[in-house]
């Protein structure tokens, strides 16, 4: 067993900063780029309320209430572990919003709770890919019995929303902790800082480094919330400059000839680290979202942003692009603002293009809009406000070449509208407390310690 704190404190949670030594130079012209953003912020009007209603029935549409799981897509029962923090931010929203009483919010979590603390781990001590909605079991993607590996990534956006439900509803907390727990963060962070995932097949276990400029950062931020430092996975290197529009914007840097990885940037882990960190440090208790103590992701932020209503300006493309499923192969793209060397295309797991397939993203455009108060969000907005079904959810967009539905409707989508409307009434998201926790207890006791690569808390 290994201990993942080689760092010091001042080099972790309190200075991510430190990630960015050494890229400055590099990333001057990106800062310098930053535009003043300014939100949308406040309690919502019917209208708003309304398109919160229109999502929410979508859960409740694929609930299953023996398990308390919610299918990933509509009435297909799986659910992976970001689409289970999807859920638990469509609850706090529902909550909020009041389309449900406490004591069903206290049934629904209670149900989550119950799954995390007792369904299956993988051989490695994680959990697996992906579970069945039904069963709570481990399956495969076409919904058999089976283990698939893990995955770093959606594991750590699961970390950051568990601790955004324990901030707000703290006497859940020994319970998510004691859930948590049970996990081998050996597998999902190397002792130099690495995220990896990792694939079974036939027994046989073969980890594989994951991530992308963009996601790991992101995601990192959950394993700072356990104190597990991904230094590595923090740093921007390797990355690269590409301009388009007179804009730059940064890409990773990893020859896909020599690394496994597919690298797109696209919206969603921007707007996600927007709404739920003010694109701050995880340490960050100030009230204001007008500033960001995190100025390279805020301004990374901003350039993709920027490059999609330069789209607009430049070529009367609306544009709002995010990762999306659709309806036939290769049933799941990325719609990128840069992949392959090259701006605007579609790309599947596998590299293939699809630009056929691009969309603007209903979650994006919302997302967008809350992010970004400017004429331009205001339209997409406009463009996307109808997609819906009243009686099923929103669907995932319309196609930016024809204009089309995708009428494919999946919980990330609709857990993405509530999330925007919920940052608008709330502000950030992720509001750290500091307060004494069941883990910290595990940690600090010389029996019962939980090991597993987590390290001793913070004197």
């Amino acid at each position: 067993m290994h201990s993942l704190l080689s760092v010091a404190l001042a080099l972790s949670v309190s200075a991510c900063g430190v990630v960015y030594n050494g890229v400055q130079d590099g990333i001057t012209t990106v800062n310098e780029s930053q535009i003043f953003r300014q939100g949308r912020y406040g309690g919502l009007s019917e209208q708003e309320l309304e398109w919160a209603r229109i999502a929410w029935k979508y859960v409740e549409n694929n609930t299953n209430l023996t398990t308390g799981l919610v299918n990933a897509l509509d009435n297909y029962p799986t659910i992976n572990m970001s689409n289970l923090a999807d859920y638990l931010v469509a609850l706090m929203a529902a909550r909020e919003f009041e389309f449900i009483t406490s004591k069903e919010h206290d049934e629904r979590l209670t149900l989550v709770l119950g799954f995390l603390n007792e369904m299956p781990l993988g051989l490695t001590g994680v959990p697996n890919k992906v579970y069945s909605t039904n069963t709570s079991q481990m399956v495969n993607y076409a919904n058999q019995p089976a283990e698939l590996g893990w995955s770093s990534i959606d594991i750590g956006r699961l970390l950051i929303v568990l601790a955004m439900t324990k901030q707000r509803y703290p006497e859940f907390s020994e319970y998510v902790d004691k859930a948590v727990l049970r996990w081998n963060f050996c597998e999902l962070v190397t002792q130099d800082g690495e995220l990896y995932g990792g694939t079974v097949h036939e027994g046989q276990v073969h980890r594989y480094k994951e991530g992308r400029l963009g996601i790991e950062e992101y995601t990192s931020y959950g394993y700072l919330d356990w104190h597990v430092v991904p230094q590595k996975a923090m740093m921007l290197e390797p990355y690269e400059v590409v301009t388009i529009n007179g804009i730059d914007l940064l890409f990773d840097g990893r020859d896909p000839r020599h690394y496994d990885v597919l690298r797109p940037v696209y919206s969603t882990p921007y707007l996600l680290m927007g709404m739920e960190f003010n694109w701050d440090n995880i340490d960050d208790t100030r009230s204001s979202d007008a500033e960001h103590t995190n100025h390279t992701l805020s301004a990374m932020a901003d350039s993709v942003y920027r490059l999609q209503q330069s789209r607009w300006e430049q070529d009367r493309i609306y544009t709002a692009r995010g990762e999306h499923v659709v309806s036939g192969p290769p049933y799941f793209v990325y719609d990128s603002i840069y992949a392959l060397g090259t701006p605007w295309i579609s790309v599947a797991e596998d590299g293939s293009d699809h630009d056929e397939k691009a969309l603007v993203s209903t979650r994006v455009a919302f997302q967008m809009w809350v992010l970004w108060k400017t004429d331009y969000t205001d339209k997409l907005l406009t463009l996307v406000q109808e997609l819906y079904d009243p009686e099923r959810g929103w669907y995932e967009g319309r196609y930016e070449l024809t204009s089309s539905y995708e009428k494919s409707i999946s919980l990330q989508t609709n857990a993405g509208v509530l999330q925007a409307l919920l940052y608008k009434a709330n502000g950030k998201l992720y509001q750290p407390k500091g307060s004494r926790e069941y883990r910290d207890v595990q940690f600090d006791s010389r029996f019962y310690h939980p090991g597993k690569c987590l390290v001793e808390t913070f004197r």
